[in-house]
């Protein structure tokens, strides 16, 4: 069971003075996604994506804010943690299938009615007696 605090750990939004999402902003993920961590997560930083890339830069005297640099090194981030099973749990719980590979799932597959399948030449009714077709 997933809290506020452990989402804002999880994606490094722990400042203090200057969050990046409200806390209420995470309870609704946190709602959304029945307190679960890893989808949560991503909710909230796909979330604080969007936030980021409305941003611009601003320059006010000798002060200038990146805005835009700030999304681009987010979505950097951001990718980073989606595809590198290491830092992303979500990839602990994956299992691989392949389905039609056996005899048994082609088999169960082809005796669907509603499935569109290709019967082999060999097997069609339509093949002349001496094994060669005919043009």
């Amino acid at each position: 069971m997933a809290t506020v605090q452990d989402i804002r750990f999880e994606l490094g939004d722990t400042s203090a003075e200057f969050p990046m999402m409200t806390d209420a902003e995470i309870r609704y993920f946190l709602y959304k996604n029945d307190c679960n961590l890893q989808r949560t997560a991503m909710d909230v930083a796909k979330s604080l994506l969007l936030k980021l890339s409305m941003r611009s830069d601003e320059t006010v005297d000798l002060f200038s804010i990146k805005g835009s640099q700030a999304a681009k090194n987010y979505m950097q981030a951001l990718k980073m943690y989606i595809s590198n099973p290491d830092l992303n749990r979500i990839y602990d719980s994956v299992m691989p299938y392949a389905g039609g590979i056996s005899k048994s799932d082609m088999e169960a597959n082809d005796s669907v009615i509603d499935n569109n399948i290709i019967v082999p030449p060999t097997k069609s009714p339509s093949l002349p007696v001496n094994g060669y077709f005919e043009i």
